[in-house]
């Protein structure tokens, strides 16, 4: 479980402020000091997709009361923690602290003052984790490259959908190739071939020509849980530039007698992805089951690994 928890003077203005959703009250007035334990116990197992931890800090700044909270269930809307700490603006009258762990071993604390704070709970070399969120936008930006209309809006859309599912995969590979690629690569094997490819953009682009419906809602937010899917299966889930899902389940011939091909299956096969960037494929993306992210892309030579 990896809650986010929001501290705040007041949840009803929190919930005014994000435009929309709801919340759940889990207790009476308790002391501030002593409320985590039990916070954690009752909230921690709730907080799943759009649902939060909130404290509301009491007047006399000893006491507090917890719960619940969500914002839109629109996954084509801007999560709380957008609204709140980067798109509300700061009032000096209504801090906000939000605590979440980044990563393994790693929790930032932010505010809606744009302050952030990072602590790590050991010394491991793991700085790769550090730009794990940048590494994800590098491949939403991959995915939505050849998208004309929209595009930051979509982007964002996409990235947010990757960060949910990748966070709650146990390892993931993912393939970008050119939208103006017909076929998808024969160096992929066995992969399941999507016919019709599911179209994320189109989904997108309609949910907001109607109006965002909840009739498009929905068609949105299953096309959200179909991917997401995708990515936590075995094997390469594989999109083009267009914002299209082409197949997943596929897998790659690596070169086990490589000496640079460390790890796991996973790992060889990230390696003999890399190889292909640039030819058959625009980008790869890598997720070990520890939590482990490198990203390589072609376009504008932009590499991390």
């Amino acid at each position: 479980m990896t809650p986010s928890v929001f501290i705040c003077n007041s949840i009803s203005e929190l919930i005014q402020r994000a435009g929309v959703g709801e919340y759940v009250p889990l207790s009476k007035e308790v002391p501030l000091e002593s409320a985590g334990p039990a916070l954690l116990k009752a909230a921690a197992p709730l907080c799943r997709d759009n649902w939060r931890i909130y404290i509301e800090r009491l007047d006399d700044n000893k006491n507090c009361r917890y719960g619940v909270f969500c914002g839109s269930s629109d996954p084509s809307s801007l999560t709380v923690d957008e609204v709140i700490l980067e798109n509300d603006g700061f009032s000096i009258n209504f801090p906000v602290i939000k605590i979440a762990q980044s990563s393994t071993n790693k929790v930032e604390v932010r505010t809606n003052a744009g302050s952030v704070i990072e602590f790590r709970f050991n010394d491991d070399i793991d700085v790769h984790e550090l730009n794990s969120q940048t590494q994800i936008q590098g491949l939403a930006s991959t995915i939505t490259a050849d998208i004309d209309e929209d595009r930051v809006m979509f982007s964002s859309f996409v990235e947010r959908l990757l960060s949910s599912a990748i966070k709650n995969s146990h390892g993931t590979l993912i393939a970008v190739v050119l939208s103006s690629s017909d076929t998808l690569p024969q160096t992929l094997q066995d992969f399941v071939q999507l016919n019709p490819k599911v179209n994320l953009y189109e989904r997108f682009r309609l949910h907001l020509d109607e109006g965002k419906t909840a009739i498009s809602v929905s068609r949105l937010q299953a096309a959200v849980e179909l991917i997401s899917g995708f990515i936590c299966s075995d094997g390469i889930t594989i999109f083009n530039s267009a914002g299209c899902v082409l197949g997943y389940r596929a897998f790659i011939r690596s070169n086990v007698d490589n000496p640079s091909s460390e790890g796991g299956a996973r790992s060889r096969a990230f390696t003999a992805m890399k190889q292909l960037i640039g030819t058959e494929l625009d980008a790869a993306f890598f997720k070990s089951q520890d939590g482990q992210i490198k990203f390589y892309r072609n376009r504008l030579e932009d590499k991390t690994q």
